[in-house]
């Protein structure tokens, strides 16, 4: 199945966030947090590591990160400064100093290379154009240490027959999912080198998303 296709708008996209940051936590807890939860076991988190995540959102999933990493170095970096600051709202209870949340775009992230123990992903790639998935992933390799992992997650095309709603409601009504879609990666991943370590499907309420285990060689 082909990739429905997106173009590339950075302003039309803030306001998209902008318009759904109110109750986007809610959509997470009933589409996106069993995703969430395997990714925080995927990451395999050691106190005192520098961990990335890239599209942290409203912060749920970088909470989890920095109450595991007291004593690392965790940045959040997102497009939207209003889905940044409820990540500072629901961050406020944790140490200052052992986080930074940054307003930032993949495409002009200058962060130094091979300085991250682990970076972590989601849903973002499904927001984007196909033709720039292997820029975005050779940029996740970049920021990598040898050895490091990448966790990502993606809304993904499921196995089941009900995951077939969403597909459709992506081809149709795009607005409605702030024009995510589904996609798959898996080719982009190994093009790029990194090495799979494990894949899973998820359908938490029908959604269907896919979380990935990777290993920077």
């Amino acid at each position: 199945m082909g990739l429905l296709k997106r173009d590339l708008n950075t302003e039309q996209t803030k306001k998209d966030f902008k318009q759904v940051a109110w109750f986007y936590n809610m959509w997470s807890r009933l589409t996106e947090s069993k995703a969430a939860n395997k990714v925080i076991e995927y990451a395999d988190i050691h106190n005192g590591e520098r961990i990335i995540e890239i599209a942290c959102g409203t912060g749920v999933v970088f909470k989890e990160i920095v109450k595991r990493n007291p004593e690392g170095e965790n940045l959040g970096i997102d497009l939207s400064n209003d889905m940044l600051a409820k990540a500072r709202k629901l961050l406020k209870k944790e140490d200052a100093k052992s986080y930074e949340l940054r307003q930032g775009d993949i495409f002009e992230l200058y962060i130094e290379s091979e300085s991250y123990d682990k970076l972590v992903n989601n849903f973002m790639i499904d927001l984007m154009p196909e033709e720039t998935f292997d820029e975005i992933l050779l940029a996740f390799y970049k920021v990598l240490k040898p050895n490091g992992l990448a966790i990502i997650s993606t809304f993904s095309f499921g196995r089941k027959k009900v995951n077939k709603f969403w597909v459709w409601l992506a081809g149709n009504f795009p607005k409605l999912l702030t024009e995510c879609r589904p996609v798959e990666i898996k080719n982009n991943l190994k093009r790029i080198g990194f090495e799979i370590e494990k894949e899973i499907e998820i359908s938490q309420n029908t959604f269907p998303s896919k979380v990935y285990k990777l290993r920077k060689p």
